[in-house]
């Protein structure tokens, strides 16, 4: 395949992405991105504090730290430049994606060649999960490029016995850690396995220490986030609440999930719809029979194998956890369809089966969520804190709160007690509660709520607590 029509191909392929730039946030997985999105208006809004990063949904004590938030800072600089806007932020993530797209072909073309380069590299374009988070609001991509960076430059390193290359590794290595730490562990196996390849251990273990401070920051990053999370108001009496300190059980399961067949075949399903895609998974299979030949990615894919076992419980429940997945994936594929002499039939075929299926499972707005976010929005004074409760909503749900652009609290209605609201009130400033239902609820002692249409026989009813 010429350059030129490798770059055409790949400007195109990466141009599907403004098939789906809209203003809102779409779902899988929208949750997350309206944390990731309320820590950027947050950081637009009252100015960038990566130490303290805010969610919406604890009221006015609303710092709470999980992932370094540097990504997000990215976008709150692009904001102060553009103003509040969806598609900059968008932008912002995709140059994100094709940092790590850039690094991905650097590897493939230096450890297998050009051909299989580029091949890759078009359908990692075309992969279901590539397709969506590409252009969602979503970190993991600028983890990816941090990893591969990492790779990268520690692959230049080591065949060429290079410290500044080794410095870059390390640098990018830092970035990784503190922002992902899972999405860059496991890619000790291939690199140790480079190492006794080129039979540079010496110059490896000269080297380590820079990997070693690479960690430092990741280390104090997560001391802060036990101090600040630690210092979270107690809201036991919300269902399910909880300080997010002690996440072990979160990130690593349980051995009983490791032995369930429910979370394999989940992990099985994406892998053949979601990672390879519908028309990837026959040139991935075809590609692993050269796997055996391939140390590198045979190594490369053992660190992925470590990394599922490790954070069973994230990997099961997120399908996004499986993006690191997306190059080992490609590369087999590639090597797939290297072998069939109509190509670009082959890869055509790839390309539509995988938007074909992401056209029909991904990029689902809730505009449920959307209404009532703009009729809080509409109805309270931007400082308003405000409960909601919708349904089986859970206390950490932004979805709502984002979408308003308010500060509060989610309460799932069968996590309503009595006094749960009253207390809000009382201890928390709570000024606000907007409940979404076919009829208003019972609330002793305040007043009748407004009652707003939300959708055919659902109302929200936005009662006006005290605190005016």
């Amino acid at each position: 395949m010429s350059n030129k029509v490798f770059t055409v191909l790949t400007i195109l392929l990466l141009a599907l992405r403004l098939l789906h730039w809209g203003p809102e946030i779409d779902a899988p997985h929208d949750w997350r991105q309206c944390d990731t999105a309320y820590y950027i208006l947050d950081f637009f809004r009252n100015g960038i504090d990566l130490l303290h990063p805010a969610v919406c949904w604890m009221g006015a004590s609303d710092t709470v730290a999980l992932e370094f938030p540097l990504p997000e800072a990215v976008v709150a600089m692009v904001w102060q430049i553009f103003g509040e806007s969806m598609p900059a932020a968008r932008l912002v993530f995709l140059v994100f994606f094709g940092v790590a797209i850039l690094y991905f072909y650097k590897i493939a073309d230096l450890l297998w060649g050009e051909t299989t380069a580029q091949l890759a590299t078009l359908v990692y374009l075309s992969l279901p999960l590539s397709l969506f988070y590409s252009r969602a609001v979503h970190i993991d991509f600028f983890v990816v490029a941090a990893t591969h960076a990492m790779f990268y430059h520690y692959l230049k390193g080591v065949r060429k016995k290079r410290w500044s290359q080794m410095i870059l590794s390390s640098v990018a290595a830092a970035l990784a850690f503190l922002v992902k730490a899972p999405y860059a562990f496991y890619f000790l196996f291939p690199m140790l396995y480079v190492a006794w390849q080129q039979k540079a251990w010496p110059f490896v273990l000269r080297t380590g220490v820079l990997y070693l401070l690479a960690l430092v920051p990741f280390v104090f990053w997560q001391q802060h986030v036990n101090v600040i999370n630690g210092s979270a108001p107690d809201l036991g009496y919300i269902d399910h609440y909880r300080k997010m300190i002690n996440n072990a059980h979160w990130y690593f399961g349980t051995l009983e999930q490791r032995l369930t067949p429910y979370h394999w075949k989940i992990l099985l399903q994406r892998g053949v719809f979601d990672v390879a895609g519908i028309g990837g998974i026959v040139f991935l299979l075809l590609g692993l029979r050269r796997l055996k030949e391939e140390r590198v990615l045979l190594f490369w894919m053992l660190g992925l194998a470590v990394y599922t076992l490790v954070f069973f419980n994230l990997n099961a429940v997120h399908n996004y956890y499986q993006i690191p997945l997306l190059a080992p994936a490609a590369l087999l594929c590639a090597w797939g369809l290297e072998r069939p002499k109509k190509l670009l039939v082959f890869f055509a075929l790839l390309l539509v089966a995988n938007i074909l299926y992401a056209e029909k499972f991904y990029y689902k707005t809730e505009t449920t969520h959307v209404e009532i976010g703009r009729l809080i929005r509409e109805n309270t004074p931007d400082s308003a804190l405000v409960i909601v409760t919708y349904g089986t909503m859970d206390c950490r749900d932004p979805r709502v709160l984002y979408r308003a652009r308010r500060r509060g609290w989610s309460v799932e209605e069968a996590a309503l007690k009595s006094d749960v609201v009253q207390r809000l009130q009382r201890e928390q400033g709570a000024q606000y509660w907007a409940y979404v239902g076919e009829r208003a609820p019972s609330a002793n002692g305040l007043a009748a709520p407004k009652t707003l249409k939300v959708g055919d026989g659902v109302n929200m009813y936005l009662f006006v607590l005290g605190n005016q």
